[in-house]
Formats: C-alpha cells, sequence, structure tokens
C-alpha cells in the first residue's frame, strides 16, 4: 500500500485540510450517544499514524491497531503511552474485547470483497464488549467513485517540498488509486509510486455486514467529514 510516503503522511493530510480535531470530536459525540457501557476502552482498527487515536484519548483508553509496520513505529512515536498493535482487521485476535471500537477515514475500504468485508466487520464486533458501539466510516460507495480523476497536492515546508499526483481508475467494484510523489528534502530529491486498490461497496452491502455480524446499525448521512459513517451497537447481554 505505502511506500515511502508514511512519514510524510501527516504533511500530506494537514495539507489537504484535514481537521483531525473536529472529526474526533464528532465521534466522541456519537460515541457519548450511542454507548451503552459504563466503560471507556476503545480500539482505533486501522490507526494510521494514531492522529485520531491521539485526539480520542482525552476521552478514552485507547489502543491502535494496523497492518503498515511503519504506520505503527510513526503512531507509538506520537503517542508513547499508548499501546499498539500489529495486525489484519480481518483476522487480528487480542483476546479482549472494548467498550468502543472505530475503523476511520475510509480505511475500511483496503477490504476488496464482500466477504472479507463481512469478515472484518464480525472481527471487529467480536472485540465490542455487550452494549459497545463500532463506528465505521466508509470508502466511496460506486456511485461516487470519481473515475478518471486527476489530482494535485502540494506540501510547501521550509525543508520540506512534496507533489503528490493522483489518478483514479477502476477494476469492476475495486477503485484503483495511483499516487506519484516527488519529495525534496535537503538530502536531494525523490521519486515514489503507490497503488491503493479499495473495495467499492454501497450502503446495502455494508448494512447486511452489519446485520450479519449481529450489529443494530444507524448510517449517519453526513459522519464525521461528509463522507457518512456506519454506527453499529451491540445488544446488551
Amino acid at each position: 500500500m505505502f511506500s515511502k510516503s508514511e512519514k510524510y503522511y501527516d504533511e500530506i493530510y494537514g495539507a489537504m485540510g484535514k481537521d483531525y480535531v473536529a472529526e474526533a470530536n464528532k465521534a466522541h459525540q456519537f460515541i457519548q450517544k450511542h454507548k451503552r457501557t459504563d466503560g471507556n476502552t476503545l480500539l482505533d482498527v486501522a490507526c494510521g499514524t494514531g492522529a485520531h487515536a491521539g485526539l480520542l484519548a482525552k476521552h478514552y483508553k485507547v489502543e491502535g491497531l494496523d497492518l503498515d509496520t511503519k504506520m505503527l513505529s510513526i503512531a507509538r512515536r506520537k503517542n508513547p503511552k499508548m499501546r499498539f498493535h500489529h495486525g489484519d482487521m480481518t483476522s487480528f485476535d487480542l483476546g479482549r474485547q472494548f467498550d468502543i471500537v472505530t475503523c476511520l477515514f475510509g480505511s475500511i475500504g483496503y477490504m476488496k470483497t464482500k466477504t472479507s468485508l463481512q469478515k472484518a466487520i464480525k472481527n471487529m464486533c467480536h472485540h465490542l464488549l455487550p452494549g459497545g458501539v463500532l463506528l465505521i466510516e466508509p470508502w466511496f460507495a460506486p456511485e461516487q467513485w470519481n473515475f478518471r480523476r486527476v489530482s494535485m497536492l502540494r506540501v510547501e515546508k521550509p525543508e520540506l517540498k512534496i507533489i503528490r499526483l493522483g489518478y483514479g481508475g477502476q477494476r469492476g467494484k475495486v477503485s484503483l488509486l495511483d499516487f506519484h510523489y516527488l519529495i525534496g528534502t535537503p538530502k536531494g530529491i525523490e521519486h515514489s509510486i503507490e497503488r491503493h486498490e479499495m473495495g467499492l461497496f454501497n450502503q446495502e452491502e455494508y448494512l447486511e455486514a452489519f446485520r450479519s455480524a449481529g450489529l443494530k446499525t444507524i448510517h449517519n448521512k453526513k459522519g464525521l467529514d461528509g463522507r457518512g459513517l456506519y454506527i453499529g451497537k451491540k445488544a446488551d447481554e
């Protein structure tokens, strides 16, 4: 997925104007509205560099999980008191349950088939306490995906200059994102390429995956940043 861009991830999305503070505050509001447990443990699945996790730690006892070891290294440096785990969202097993599980910023899209989508949501539900809440921010639906779109992003700092060109393709129900980076530092200029392949699921397919995991689910159309949010509630025992 990522090649050399992990260490510039926060700068790249900062340049895009991504407001992690506002998103974490909205996530906290949704959690408080729907959670029915007394505890405050939270697992952030696909936590990336730990931006959301660090902010949510103001309210909860947070742990993170990600498949990318380089991302986890950054998250650990940013949040040295927080516990992070390496694992795949479809198969990780921490041997315990949490009051809240989150999977944000469209990371669920890395599940490219309905089977893997259902497996991931079922596994996250397995790590949820009765009365707990699961928040998943979806990737784009098929009708939302901007096929053949070209994008450009710039990062300009005194000792760091980045230009990222992106191209959106599609193969069946999988979105293809090709990124080309030109990265300039005092050491010189380097070029790197990434491809991200992410599943395009519609609302009914997400809801079906939540239902198959035994969750009562609400779809909030706006969500944290306008992309929508699925809120799954696990029944009390």
